[in-house]
């Protein structure tokens, strides 16, 4: 996206607030010209007491600059009220967009996202985008309108040369040092952004995975890795910095340069006796001084305003991502039972990488189907589909007799509860974890739902019960207790099937017998996809397929795969012999 694209995007995105934003930059006009006046009359006031002094005199003086700086502080506040007020509400706009544009995109588009990338660009580059709104519109529109006006006012009330003269220096600092600056800077803002978004993925995978690195003794390597992104992040902050001093250093150049070519022409003007050299000629020097603050104004966030266009693109490039599955239909069918049905179904994370090669079976409703098969087979890849979180490549997938296609995406995942290895247990309480599994749900009802998943007894002897924390990712809680949390969710969902995906692989045995027993309990009177790659849990399975290599190469109950002496059989005995080396005891 180029940079006048963002630029459009950023200004039509604003049209909501455009009122606002015209107040913000009348206010800063006026307040710009309410500085001019305060320096001039301030100056003109010491020629005015000198040339008649008395007591009329200072308190007129004085009343006036009252009144300038009493003008000057209303509009200041309300220049700087209005536009926080622009910026912010935007700035929740944007976040909330940023949200909307990315939640449709999980998983299929966000499997390549780091995750600390993606929160930098949320909360950093959105709170970069503000500048832009607060600090760039209202001063790039009055470094126009202000000097302009203050031209004419030295041409048309002293003369036309202080006006002619002023402008070369006024067009250099308005557009010459802001243009050699944005070059300056071009290749940092860039960098910068690129790279602080990689140090903030960096640190975040660093802490969630310490106590690895930790154990493993990599914690000097990672530190060397951390040292090296610094050093690029460093870069793009120096090219940064050498523009806003090269920016600083020409802007004091520049009203000092001003400032004596003013005096040169106005003493020229003194001799001809076209100025009064104390009433007037100090007059003009500060006008002409104090009129460098409305193209400082601009310049002053040149840096600012190209660092605000770099965090908009990097924004834009994420929210403008297709999904890679879309609702198709205003409305879902309704189904008369929960079947499900695969019917030559072939798909492929990556052209050409096929994981599913035509895949065909049908699960009535009520029945208990379970997909066993090594790791790689395309197990979990069927959960995925069914869910369309991925679209299928050729076939189609039917529940109810329609095709999952028919259905809206909401409604579609309304119909399956998933309990799967990892489920994410949000940094809250047990209550509010469980109650993802339905937003409206009662304290009653979640209750309920906990003891159903076995979780009551545990949940009654915690000081705080349900409002009981449970740490990042689930931290204070055993992996046992996290799964019963998430079946608790799918009980409290209560959808018609439910799809177990590899529930119960990662715990011990004695944990697994207690999980399984709250399975069976959501289990009832649903129909049932249990994906495992551990074969005790699908034994009592109405019917197994077994995968292998992205096929089914063999269905049935557990006793007949096992009549067969076939591919399930194998891995039967192969698990069998894991367990059996695991109890014969080392030697000596």
């Amino acid at each position: 996206m180029s940079h006048r694209e963002v630029l459009v995007r950023l200004l039509k995105f604003m049209r909501p607030l455009n009122g606002v934003m015209v107040v913000s930059t009348v206010a800063r006009t006026i307040k710009l010209l309410m500085q001019v006046a305060l320096i001039a009359f301030a100056v003109a006031g010491v020629g005015r007491y000198v040339a008649d002094p008395g007591a009329a005199t200072l308190w007129y003086v004085v009343g006036m600059l009252a009144m300038y700086a009493f003008f000057l502080g209303l509009f200041n506040y309300i220049e700087t009220y209005t536009g926080h007020y622009v910026a912010f509400w935007l700035l929740a706009m944007l976040r909330n967009e940023f949200y909307d544009r990315i939640e449709p995109l999980a998983p299929a588009g966000t499997t390549r996202l780091r995750t600390g990338d993606a929160v930098s660009r949320v909360i950093n580059d959105c709170e970069r985008v503000e500048p832009f709104y607060a600090h760039t519109i209202a001063p790039a529109i009055s470094a126009v309108i202000v000097p302009l006006l203050l031209l004419l006012f030295l041409a048309n009330v002293y003369h036309p040369a202080f006006a002619w003269t002023l402008l070369p220096f006024l067009l250099l600092m308005g557009l010459v040092v802001p243009l050699l600056t944005a070059l300056i800077g071009r290749a940092g803002g860039d960098d910068w952004r690129r790279y602080q978004g990689e140090v903030n993925a960096f640190l975040t995978d660093s802490l969630q995975g310490l106590r690895d690195t930790i154990a493993f003794g990599a914690g000097e390597r990672r530190r060397k890795e951390a040292w090296q992104l610094g050093e690029k992040l460093q870069s793009g902050q120096e090219h940064l910095a050498r523009a806003d001093s090269f920016q600083r250093a020409v802007t004091e150049f520049v009203v000092g340069a001003a400032a004596l070519a003013m005096l040169w022409v106005g003493w020229g003007l003194v001799q001809q006796g076209l100025i009064d050299p104390l009433t007037q000629l100090p007059v003009v020097i500060a006008v002409a001084l104090v009129s460098f603050n409305a193209t400082a104004g601009i310049n002053n966030v040149v840096n600012d305003y190209k660092v605000s266009i770099v965090s908009a693109r990097r924004l834009f490039e994420m929210t403008d991502q297709q999904p890679a599955v879309t609702d198709r239909v205003a409305s879902s069918p309704r189904i008369a039972e929960p079947s499900i049905s695969f019917r030559d179904v072939r798909f492929g994370y990556e052209p050409g990488q096929e994981v599913l090669r035509g895949i065909s079976f049908e699960i009535p409703a009520g029945r208990h189907y379970a997909i066993v098969g090594t790791s790689g087979a395309g197990k979990s890849t069927i959960a995925n589909l069914l869910l369309r979180f991925w679209d299928v490549d050729a076939g189609e997938i039917r529940i109810g007799g329609q095709r999952v296609e028919d259905f809206r995406l909401e409604d579609l995942r309304g119909l399956v509860a998933v309990v799967a290895q990892r489920n994410y247990i949000f940094n809250s309480t047990i209550g509010e974890n469980i109650r993802m599994g339905r937003l409206d749900a009662s304290r009653a009802e979640i209750e309920e739902a906990a003891r159903r998943a076995g979780l009551r007894e545990w949940i009654d002897s915690l000081p705080d019960g349900y409002d009981t924390r449970v740490g990042e990712m689930g931290s204070k809680v055993s992996g046992g207790q996290r799964q019963r949390i998430a079946i608790a969710r799918a009980l409290l969902k209560d959808a018609p099937i439910l799809g177990l995906d590899e529930a119960t692989s990662s715990l011990d045995v004695g944990t697994e017998r207690e999980v399984n027993a709250a399975i069976r309990e959501l289990s009832r009177g649903r129909t049932v996809l249990t994906i495992a790659h551990r074969l005790s849990t699908v034994r009592n399975a109405d019917e197994i397929l077994v995968l292998e290599q992205g096929r089914v190469v063999e269905q049935g109950t557990d006793a007949e795969l096992m009549r067969r002496n076939g591919v399930y059989a194998r891995i039967f005995e192969l698990q069998q012999d894991e367990v059996d080396s695991r109890l014969t005891p080392a030697p000596a």
